[in-house]
């Protein structure tokens, strides 16, 4: 398990993230996309926070606060548009996701995207609360 995900794995989901952003700071993008980056954004958070790729907790937080910001604004005019800031900031955020993936084991990959899914999957009652609002992560 301490070996690398394949190349040909890396390299879909970079491109699909890539996409998504492309698609979205387009103005043509969809609810898929959005949440395509919103699962993009928190695998690469999970991957830093052990210790997997050279960010900011600041950086995630911002790239949250801009998607919700997506979201909520896609519920008012049904458009799904990243708009020039929020899509510089989840670009940092491909970034470091393609390094990330790029060089880490399948093993720490399939822990980080086990807890995903589970974090996806818990139900919060009502607190609207952001994954990154609840405090900081264990990585510097």
């Amino acid at each position: 398990m301490l070996l690398p995900l394949t190349t040909a794995h890396v390299r879909k989901m970079s491109l699909v993230a890539h996409l998504a952003l492309a698609a979205l700071r387009s103005g043509e993008g969809s609810r898929h996309l959005l949440y395509r980056l919103i699962r993009t954004t928190y695998l690469s958070y999970l991957l830093w926070n052990k210790g997997i790729g050279d960010a900011s907790y600041d950086l995630y937080c911002n790239a949250e606060r801009e998607l919700e910001q997506a979201a909520c604004a896609a519920d008012m005019s049904a458009r799904w548009v990243l708009n020039d800031k929020g899509a510089a900031v989840v670009e940092q955020i491909l970034r470091t996701f393609d390094m990330q993936i790029a060089g880490v084991s399948l093993k720490t990959f399939a822990e980080c995207n086990r807890k995903l899914e589970y974090l996806l999957n818990v139900t919060i009652p009502e607190t609207q609360r952001a994954l990154f609002g609840s405090g900081q992560g264990a990585h510097p």
